[in-house]
């Protein structure tokens, strides 16, 4: 046992082997993510596709022109692309082996748009802007059809409604019985101060956020890739 792994108890290296602590980290690059495309690329969600459908739904509901809705079509196709690749890896054989790929697919796919946004200016106008949009779209694809069979159940990684619900429906006033009120409490926490952190360094350039989502996914790739399981 070297010095680090004496420091820790027994319990808190468990955890740190865990999936289960690799999907808490990357709840919160939802948010940063959304964060980002929202506030920097021109309103759009990277990863809440209902956002997107509704916003599109407005605006042809209220009679805006075709092209004020053409914006949101390349993160829905982007998504839809990054769920059927996610699919795809689904149903492979060895259901271990196709965690790991589809999560490392997902890593390089964020990496890659960090790079973009450090060496380009992308914005809501620009192409380099569209094909960011595009890429964290992908990304976030693959993570919500990863989180179908990988996931962990009350532990939400995107669009919180259910799970919000779940705290207080469940709550001991509603007649409930808490279940998983920790789980649920801190998947929500981490998704909302995300966001939070991720319009705070949008201020200094859209790079920051995403480098800070990197940075985050990276240390969560070593559970991702050799957790040891999830818990119940």
């Amino acid at each position: 046992m070297n010095e680090s792994e004496a420091v820790l108890s027994a319990p808190a290296r468990r955890r740190l082997r865990e999936v289960t602590t690799g999907l808490y980290m990357i709840s919160a690059i939802c948010g940063l993510v959304d964060a980002v495309c929202f506030l920097a690329l021109g309103g759009v969600f990277a990863e809440m596709m209902t956002g997107n459908l509704l916003l599109m739904a407005f605006s042809l509901g209220t009679g805006s022109a075709l092209g004020d809705t053409a914006h949101y079509v390349p993160a829905l196709v982007a998504f839809m692309a990054g769920a059927l690749l996610g699919g795809r890896l689904l149903r492979g054989p060895q259901k271990m082996q196709e965690r790991r790929v589809g999560f490392a697919v997902e890593w390089v796919i964020i990496l890659s748009a960090t790079a973009l946004a450090w060496q380009g200016a992308p914005d809501d106008k620009n192409l380099s802007g569209q094909i960011l949009v595009v890429l964290l779209s992908l990304a976030m694809g693959i993570q919500n059809a990863m989180m179908r069979v990988h996931g962990v159940t009350d532990l939400a990684t995107n669009v919180m409604t259910l799970t919000f619900t779940g705290i207080i429906a469940d709550s001991t006033p509603a007649g409930g019985d808490n279940r998983n009120w920790r789980r649920r409490v801190l998947s929500v926490g981490l998704f909302f101060v995300s966001a939070a952190i991720g319009a705070l360094l949008l201020q200094y350039g859209v790079v920051w956020p995403l480098l800070l989502a990197s940075v985050v996914f990276s240390l969560a790739m070593v559970p991702l890739l050799f957790g040891e399981g999830k818990q119940p």
